[in-house]
């Protein structure tokens, strides 16, 4: 009697086992191959147009891994005419390095770069608030999520005038209401105007990111040890001298 009933236990624990080894199997073949990205549902007031977004408002965990839940967008209202016109992930002519160039685009103006400081020149840099336009002495916030920008200023005579405003705003809202019903030549021409107090040479990467560069890092508030890592030109050096960037195999023995 005793046999037949261990014996019946025995059975029973191991379909119990054998149940539990293939619950697993089946629960990590579905993570792995059959996991579908979550979806989730953003209100009308929440939605905010791609073109002015660095992130979409995610939970960390669902969908991709480079997906952050601090996320940072530029209002249409407040955002600065260049990014109206161009969008925040305005450099698309170089594969390799625009990337590098757009993710500067959330705390740069864009003139910082592209109306080039000569020489002898009053132009200064400081921070401005996206949202009110205020000039800061110090900036809060972490990872370049500072909502707000450097700007390029110079004296006006009655304090200082800001060089990311357009100097012929007017004709931009104009250009942007109507641009479709121009001829290319029009348009063309109209583009040349608003872009004329531009630099034909934009800062280069190299000019900012070395000892005594371009920018004063110091000044513009950034500790020690933060002014020292944006001063070394290694990451220059590694995004324009590299050819080729391995992956793991994990990821496909035949990606770069």
């Amino acid at each position: 009697m005793t046999n037949p009933l261990l014996k019946l236990i025995c059975n029973l624990l191991g379909f119990l086992a054998l149940l539990a080894i293939i619950f697993c199997l089946y629960s990590l073949a579905r993570f792995l191959y059959f996991q579908q990205p979550h979806r989730q549902t953003v209100s009308r007031e929440q939605a905010v147009p791609e073109k002015y977004s660095k992130k979409l408002r995610r939970e960390i965990g669902t969908g991709h891994f480079h997906v952050s839940d601090e996320p940072v967008t530029t209002d249409i209202e407040s955002a600065p005419m260049c990014l109206r016109c161009h969008g925040n992930f305005c450099h698309n002519k170089s594969e390799e390095f625009r990337s590098y160039y757009n993710m500067h685009t959330f705390f740069l103006a864009c003139e910082t770069c592209h109306i080039r400081k000569e020489q002898n020149s009053a132009i200064r840099f400081t921070w401005f608030d996206d949202k009110t336009g205020t000039e800061l002495k110090q900036v809060k916030g972490q990872n370049e999520n500072y909502g707000a920008k450097i700007v390029p200023v110079k004296p006006d005579g009655h304090g200082f005038e800001r060089l990311d405003v357009l100097p012929e705003i007017k004709l931009a809202f104009d250009f942007l209401k109507n641009k479709d019903s121009y001829a290319p030549e029009q348009k063309e021409k109209i583009k040349q105007q608003l872009m004329k107090h531009i630099s034909r040479e934009p800062v280069t990467c190299e000019e900012c990111h070395c000892k005594q560069g371009y920018l004063n890092y110091s000044e513009l508030g950034y500790d020690a040890l933060r002014a020292a890592d944006l001063s070394r030109i290694e990451i220059v050096k590694m995004i324009k001298e590299y050819k080729d960037f391995k992956f793991p195999v994990i990821f496909g023995s035949d990606k770069k």
